[in-house]
């Protein structure tokens, strides 16, 4: 089997919610609203002064979308296009709004990516950490931000439409990278604003989950692994990883076609791919545990890219 970005990942794949993802709109254009029925992201409820239920605490560390699915069926078992109560809902993060919309699409067939960067559309002078989702379409690639539904593009203002982000709103982290390196942006520009988190550590450590997820690979935002691990625990860059970053950095400044393009890229960085020492900044346990003795591991993810290769 030839692996693409319309190839489900172990993340991506409905499992046995299949079956209620046609409940979902597969065009672009209408999944942002409709996702807003059941999901939340946790810094927009903050903003709106919606209580966030303490069951719902978890919700951002859903790994895959048959655990954020049967969650939001166990809450609500009605279809997933019907809006739901504020406690019913979901309370995540970009990354899983970027995750479900890849699994809709490329349950239809239609290549799809998570993209790791960030944006200028949440405060104004200021770049804030946000994951995308990036889709085929005859003219190219183009951006979905599966967050902004009607009640998000209200709080925030928003002004274009979600599933087409201009191409100057979103940086991908190492594109960010090498605007600090240069001076166009300031590192105290970006961050996660809510947190007070700013720095030139987090585009750094972002820039390996995206170089992940371009391989196929698809962790939380809150994972961290090689070098990043002492980024977040420190809030800072060794001098002496500046030259390998930008390397990487310069590498991935265009994104490869697919995800076996992307492994062979980053083979030359084999410290910036996860492998089984990944350790979770919110549960600060190793990502063995938080798998439950089941990890998804590097290895894992080698075995799906001898396949794409042995077959074409």
């Amino acid at each position: 089997m030839k692996i693409s970005y319309a190839t489900h990942t172990v993340w991506s794949n409905p499992g046995s919610f299949r079956n209620r993802l046609p409940e979902l709109p597969d065009a672009p254009g209408h999944m942002a609203d409709v996702l807003e029925n059941f999901m939340i992201h946790h810094t927009t409820a903050h903003l709106l002064d919606i209580r966030i239920p303490g069951v719902a605490e978890r919700d951002r560390r859903a790994r895959t979308v048959e655990r954020l699915l049967s969650t939001a069926v166990a809450r609500d078992r009605r279809e997933l296009s019907v809006q739901r109560e504020l406690s019913d809902h979901l309370f995540v993060g970009s990354r899983e709004f970027a995750l479900l919309a890849a699994s809709i699409l490329r349950s239809n067939g239609v290549e799809a990516r998570l993209r790791v960067g960030f944006v200028d559309y949440f405060k104004t002078d200021h770049w804030e950490e946000q994951w995308l989702c990036e889709y085929w379409t005859e003219g190219g690639w183009r951006r979905l931000d599966a967050q902004l539904g009607w009640r998000a593009r209200g709080a925030y203002g928003i002004d274009f439409a979600s599933e087409d982000v201009p191409d100057d709103r979103f940086l991908s982290a190492g594109r960010l990278w090498q605007a600090i390196r240069t001076g166009e942006v300031r590192a105290a520009q970006c961050g996660r604003h809510r947190d007070g988190i700013t720095g030139v550590w987090l585009p750094a450590a972002c820039m390996l989950k995206d170089v992940a997820t371009l391989c196929g690979f698809e962790p939380l935002a809150s994972d961290h692994w090689g070098p990043a691990t002492a980024f977040s625990r420190n809030r800072a860059v060794s001098v002496r990883d500046y030259a390998e970053l930008d390397a990487l950095a310069d590498l991935f400044s265009e994104a490869p076609q697919s995800p076996f393009e992307a492994r062979s890229l980053a083979e030359q960085f084999s410290w910036a791919l996860p492998g089984s020492a990944i350790m979770n900044e919110v549960d600060e346990m190793p990502i063995e545990r938080v798998y439950g003795r089941r990890p998804v591991r590097h290895a894992h993810l080698h075995a799906r890219i001898q396949e794409a290769r042995a077959s074409g």
